[in-house]
Formats: structure tokens, C-alpha cells, sequence
């Protein structure tokens, strides 16, 4: 997660609900408090954390990794299996959230990981942090708790600045499309479209695009998935609609979920997902090709 002046600077695009609007940084201080050391602190979908989680370390995996920044780490759920993975790396855990970082100390962790306070929009100037030294810098929707698209776009540049020459920035954040894509299928079932949450603003698409082919130079994209996309379709529209049917409502737990996310994403050509996955390497030398596009 990252401070955003602890509020929202502008509104979102999307319609929300007076009763549940509020002040980020408080809303994930009561997070923090109410689910303490719980997989279901950032996310209370605990399958697909599961799925998210094992793209992230298999991805990881295929890059140098020996200094690790998890930036808006939360409770250090995620940031524990990355120590745990790679116990020959040193792995730092960033939020804005003094109470999600006690959380996360008081879960110990391997001696090759530690946690600090900080946030996203000034990474270069936290004084636990150097700039320029980590192989890897991830952010597991943490842009998606700013307030719109500039913000973001700082972000990732102060993201970048934290990396070394030919380091990777990893962003596994919710996208726009990715979201109506999966409504409109839920639409063809007659089932209710769903949004996003009022203390999210997910990264548009073209935007992303279009700063990608600005930062020439800067950044290269070398890979793209659609991570859940199977899981989305049997979670958020089969059972879904199951539920409904049977006038009852979906619970995140249920086997149906927990099989399908054991399946494969089926997320490399397609989206019906919000969430991708998405690796930006810190150019330093001549440009190469990108493996995959997000389009």
C-alpha cells in the first residue's frame, strides 16, 4: 500500500458509496488490526493469494534476486515466502502502515528479511532505503491505493530509481481492462458488474501503454501475464453464478476456488482478470525486444 497523503488527492472515476469512503491510510491501519498476521490483510480471497503468490516466486526465479525491495508489503505475508524462497537473498518490506510494519516485525520472518516504514512516492528519500541497490523492486497492489494515473506514474519512477542497471521492477497490479473484460462475461450470465472498491484506482491500460512507449530508454518490458484468469472465470462467473441461482452468497473459500486455483491461469494470451503481472526491466545498455506485450 502507499500513502497518498493519507487521502485520496482526487476523485475516482468510479462511483462511491458515501457509508464506506474514507481515509486510506486509516482503512488499512484497521486492516492491519483486525487481521494481524492473516494471508487475508491485503486480500481476503486466501486462493487466490495462493495462485498470486506462486506466479510471483516462479517469475522471480528467473532473474538475478540477491537484494529484494517489496514495496507496500502489507503484513510481509508475500515478502515472508520471498525470504523463505530465496534465503541467499536480502529482502526489504516497505509500507506506509506503522501498524501493518509491527505486524509484520512481529512475524519474525528469516534473517534475511527486515521491514521499515515508507512510502511508495518517496522511496529515493527513506533513509532505510538505497537507492540504486536492489536486483528486484515489486509492488503487489500497491499503485492501485493512489489517488489516479500521475500518481501511479511517480510511483513507478521512484520504483526505478531504486533499482540497479538492468534491475527488474515487477508489478503485479489490477488494470482496468482487465476488469471490464471480466464483467462482460459475467454480463452474458446475467450477473451484476463488479467495481472497484472505493480505496482502489486501477491502472489504465492505455495510459500504462503509452508511458511504456515514452520511457524509451528507461524501461523495457520483457513480460506480461494475466495472472487468475481461469481462476476469474471459475471464482467470479461459474460459481458465481451457481450462487446466485441458489440465492446465496459466494464465499471466498469454497472448494470450487480452491480447485481452480490449481489450475492453470490460461492468462498469457488473453485477460479476464484485472490483475497482471508484469516485469519492467532498468534499462542500462542497448535496448532489446520484449518477450511478451500487455496488448
Amino acid at each position: 500500500m502507499a500513502n497518498s497523503a493519507k487521502q485520496k488527492s482526487t476523485p475516482s472515476k468510479i462511483e462511491k458509496n458515501p457509508k464506506t469512503e474514507g481515509d486510506i491510510f486509516e482503512f488499512w491501519e484497521q486492516q492491519a488490526e483486525k487481521n494481524g498476521h492473516s494471508d487475508k490483510a491485503t486480500n481476503p480471497d486466501q486462493y487466490y493469494r495462493k495462485l498470486e503468490i506462486a506466479s510471483i516466486l516462479r517469475v522471480m526465479a528467473q532473474m538475478p534476486h540477491e537484494t529484494i525491495l517489496d514495496v507496500g508489503c502489507g503484513n510481509g505475508f508475500t515478502t515472508d515466502h520471498m525470504g523463505n524462497e530465496f534465503p541467499e537473498a536480502d529482502v526489504v518490506g516497505v509500507d506506509f502502515s506503522p501498524k501493518m510494519i509491527a505486524q509484520a516485525k512481529d512475524i519474525g520472518g528469516g534473517p534475511n528479511i527486515a521491514f521499515f516504514e515508507g512510502d511508495v512516492l518517496s522511496l529515493s528519500r527513506n533513509r532505510y532505503l538505497v537507492p540504486g541497490h536492489y536486483d528486484v523492486v515489486i509492488s503487489t497492489r500497491c499503485l492501485i491505493n493512489l489517488a489516479n494515473w500521475q500518481e501511479q506514474k511517480i510511483a513507478i519512477l521512484e520504483m526505478r530509481k531504486m533499482l540497479k542497471p538492468d534491475g527488474r521492477l515487477i508489478l503485479v497490479e489490477n488494470f482496468k481492462e482487465g476488469l471490464a473484460n471480466l464483467n462482460s462475461v459475467r454480463a452474458t450470465v446475467g450477473l451484476s458488474p463488479i467495481g472497484e472498491r472505493w480505496h482502489n484506482f486501477y491502472i489504465p491500460q492505455m495510459e500504462f501503454l503509452r508511458f511504456m512507449s515514452q520511457s524509451k530508454g528507461t524501461f523495457i518490458q520483457e513480460y506480461a501475464e494475466n495472472i487468475g484468469n481461469f481462476y476469474y472465470l471459475a471464482s467470479r462467473v461459474l460459481y458465481a453464478k451457481q450462487c446466485m441461482d441458489q440465492g446465496i452468497e459466494p464465499d471466498y473459500n469454497n472448494p470450487i476456488n480452491q480447485i481452480a486455483c490449481n489450475l492453470p491461469t490460461l492468462g498469457e494470451y488473453y485477460a479476464c482478470s484485472p490483475n497482471f503481472l508484469i516485469v519492467l526491466r532498468n534499462v542500462s545498455g542497448p535496448q532489446s525486444t520484449p518477450d511478451r506485450s500487455l496488448s
